[in-house]
C-alpha cells in the first residue's frame, strides 16, 4: 500500500516538475516579462484589468469559425450576453496604428480542459482575428517576425505537455513550431 502511494506521489511530482520546466526551456531570445504572460490558472495572471470587448472586437470574434461552430444555443443570445462570453486585455504586437487584444472565451466558449484564446487586431473601427489557439497559457514573446511579436501557447494533459509558437506571416499568425512531450511516470 505504501509503495503504491509513494509511486503515485512520485508520478504527480514528476508531472508538476515537467509542466513547470517546459516553459522555461525556451531560447534566450524569447524570454518575457510578466506583463506579456497570460495564464488563467496562475492566479489569473495577465487578466487583472480585463474588460468586455468593444463592438468592433466582438464582431471580429463572433465571425470566427470557433464561435460559429461552438454551440447552436449561442444564436439566440442577446449581443450583451454574447459580449459577456469574452474578456479582453490590450497587448502590444507591432508598432502600427492598430490596437491589439488577447481575448479569452468564457462559459460556452472555452474547452473542458483548456482555455480558448484569440489574438485580435482593431484598426479603423474594424477588428480582425489573427490567431485562435487553445491551451493553458499564452505568452507574447519579444522576438518578432514581420514586425509582430511571436506568440507561444502552452498546454498539458495527464499524458502529454506541449508548446506551440506562432509567427506573423504578414496577414495572420501561423504555426511555426510545435513540441509535444509524453509525461512519463
Amino acid at each position: 500500500m505504501m509503495s503504491r502511494m509513494s509511486n503515485g506521489l512520485l508520478q504527480l511530482l514528476c508531472i508538476i516538475c515537467f509542466a513547470v520546466a517546459l516553459p522555461a526551456q525556451t531560447p534566450k531570445q524569447t524570454q518575457v516579462d510578466a506583463s506579456r504572460y497570460f495564464c488563467p490558472d496562475c492566479e489569473d495572471q495577465g487578466f487583472a484589468n480585463a474588460q468586455q470587448p468593444s463592438d468592433a472586437v466582438l464582431d471580429g470574434l463572433l465571425a470566427t469559425k470557433e464561435v460559429k461552430d461552438s454551440d447552436p444555443d449561442l444564436q439566440g443570445l442577446s449581443r450583451e450576453k454574447l459580449r459577456s462570453l469574452f474578456r479582453v486585455v490590450p497587448v502590444r504586437l507591432g508598432s502600427g496604428n492598430e490596437q491589439d487584444f488577447l481575448a479569452q472565451g468564457q462559459g460556452k466558449l472555452t474547452g473542458a480542459d483548456c482555455y480558448w484564446f484569440w489574438i485580435v487586431r482593431a484598426r479603423d473601427g474594424r477588428a480582425t482575428v489573427l490567431l485562435f489557439t487553445n491551451g493553458l497559457s499564452v505568452t507574447i514573446l519579444r522576438h518578432t517576425t514581420n514586425g509582430y511579436s511571436d506568440i507561444r501557447g502552452n498546454w498539458a494533459t495527464a499524458a502529454f505537455t506541449g508548446m506551440e509558437v506562432f509567427r506573423y506571416d504578414g496577414h495572420t499568425y501561423r504555426l511555426a513550431l510545435k513540441q509535444v512531450r509524453e509525461t512519463k511516470p
